[in-house]
Order: structure tokens, then C-alpha cells, then sequence
């Protein structure tokens, strides 16, 4: 079997919280090279310090997308919020005359606000008893640690970004702003959250058509979501993936999910390679 790789990467943008799963799911097994770049989301203090607006964010995510791929086509995969993303960025680069190849969204469901979602604590209790039905305790333990700090963040309400730019300009943080990743993650993803969900329900009062190659695989809890997608990507294929958004790339769900991701992505990914 020959070894192929991909001309140009396949950018990934995560969802809220950031990291990235096991990227060889986008890759067609083991033979297949292609290079998968991650764009990083800036941290809380870069929100709070310099008043960061969701428009800058997409520029400096952009620009982070021009460093990875500086001349040739580009393709993403946005996960969650990050499919999000890579629809505004792929307007945003179009109008500066850059090709888009390829967008894949997963599981990109819509929301307009930063309040809690319809029946998040059912989805909470079910990823919870999950975690201890697969004797995953670390990450239960983490899990905990997280709703817990979630819900302290959420009560401080608007007063947050005051809160956090007084922190960030204090001499000294509390320890547990320094040494608990968990709560970093937290701050950060509700300061992006807080940023981004006014230009998220803009995006779809007049939803301007990215007319690429388009995808959004997505679980059965997100089929409302299939007609606004579609009034963004008039060409975007739709398709039906098993499992919950928390354990996508679960052992149980990653299998079905490369499958689909590969089926689906088949020409805009073999357009690019080389042999």
C-alpha cells in the first residue's frame, strides 16, 4: 500500500473547552499522513485584558489558520462551537481571496444565549453516572470539579469580565486561578461563550452563504438545527451520527464517526492529496 499525505493540513477547531481528541479520526487509516493543525482559543485574561469582541476573535483565528496554511486550498473540521468558527472564518478568509476546499461541522448544535441549555442537568446526570458506569473515576472526579466551578461562574453572572480584569491586573492570583487547570478551562471557556453568543445569533438573522463543499455530522439531538445550517451552507450534506455529544470519540461512537467523517469528506480530502 502506498503512503499518502496531504498536500495542505486539515485545520481542527475544538469546541469550548478547547484540547482536541484523538485526531487520527479524520485521517483514512493508517497509511494516510495528512497533517491535522489545531487552532488554540486564547486563554481568559486575553479576553478580559484586552475586551476581546467575537469579530477579533475570528481574525486572530484566522490568522492563526494563515500561519498553518499560507498558500493553497484550506479545509476545516469545527467541533461543537468550532464548527461555528470555521463557518465565520470561512466567510472571513473567502472575502480575502483565500480557497476553501473543504468544511466539516460536528455536531455544531445552535444557541443564541449564555444561559444553560433546555435540560442540561439531564444531560449532566446522564454523562455523570456514564463516566462511573465505565469506572472512569478521574474523570468523574473531574467532571464534578468542573460543574462545581461552572455553577460558582455562572452565579457571578455579568459581573464575571469586571471580576476576572480585576484579578488580571492584581499583583498576585489566588492559587486556585494558578494551579487548577479545571477552573482555567472554566474562565475560559465562559469568557468565549460570553464573547462569541451575540455574534453567534447574528450569524443567522441574515445568514450569508459559504458555498464550499460542506458536511455537518451531527447526533439526532441536533436534527432541529438542519435548516439553518443549510441556509449557511446551501450545498452542506447532512448526516446522522449515534452517541451523545459528550462521548462522540467515545470507543463506542468514534468508529461510526470516522466512517461517516471519511464517506462524506471523500472528495475535498482526496483533491488534496498526494501520492
Amino acid at each position: 500500500m502506498s503512503m499518502t499525505a496531504s498536500s495542505s493540513p486539515i485545520i481542527f477547531l475544538s469546541g469550548a473547552g478547547g484540547g482536541a481528541p484523538d485526531l487520527n479520526v479524520f485521517r483514512d487509516g493508517a497509511d494516510d499522513n495528512t497533517r491535522i493543525e489545531v487552532i488554540r482559543y486564547p486563554d481568559w485574561r486575553h479576553y478580559v485584558v484586552n475586551q476581546l469582541s467575537a469579530d477579533t476573535l475570528i481574525k486572530e483565528l484566522a490568522e492563526q489558520i494563515l500561519a498553518k496554511v499560507p498558500q493553497g486550498p484550506i479545509r476545516m473540521v469545527g467541533l461543537s462551537i468550532g464548527g461555528h468558527f470555521a463557518y465565520g472564518i470561512g466567510l472571513h478568509l473567502r472575502a480575502r481571496g483565500r480557497e476553501i476546499a473543504g468544511f466539516c461541522a460536528i455536531d455544531s448544535f445552535m444557541f443564541v444565549s449564555i444561559a444553560p441549555s433546555a435540560q442540561w442537568k439531564k444531560r449532566a446526570l446522564e454523562q455523570g453516572f456514564e463516566l462511573l458506569r465505565k469506572r472512569r473515576f478521574g474523570e468523574f472526579a473531574d467532571f464534578l470539579r468542573s460543574k462545581f466551578w461552572r455553577a460558582w461562574i455562572r452565579l457571578v453572572g455579568d459581573r464575571l469580565p469586571l471580576f476576572l480584569r480585576a484579578l488580571a491586573s492584581a499583583r498576585w492570583l489566588p492559587s486556585v486561578l494558578t494551579s487548577d487547570p479545571v477552573v482555567e478551562g472554566e474562565l475560559s471557556m465562559r469568557m468565549l461563550v460570553r464573547t462569541t453568543a451575540p455574534w453567534l445569533a447574528d450569524l443567522d438573522r441574515t445568514p450569508v452563504p459559504l458555498e464550499v463543499p460542506a458536511v455537518l455530522l451531527r447526533t439526532a439531538l441536533a436534527q432541529g438545527d438542519d435548516a439553518a445550517w443549510r441556509l449557511r451552507c446551501p450545498n452542506i450534506r447532512i448526516l446522522e451520527i449515534p452517541g451523545h455529544h459528550h462521548n462522540l470519540f467515545d470507543p463506542e461512537n468514534v468508529g461510526a464517526l470516522h466512517e461517516a467523517f471519511i464517506a462524506a469528506t471523500e472528495e475535498w480530502r482526496a483533491g488534496h492529496r498526494v501520492d
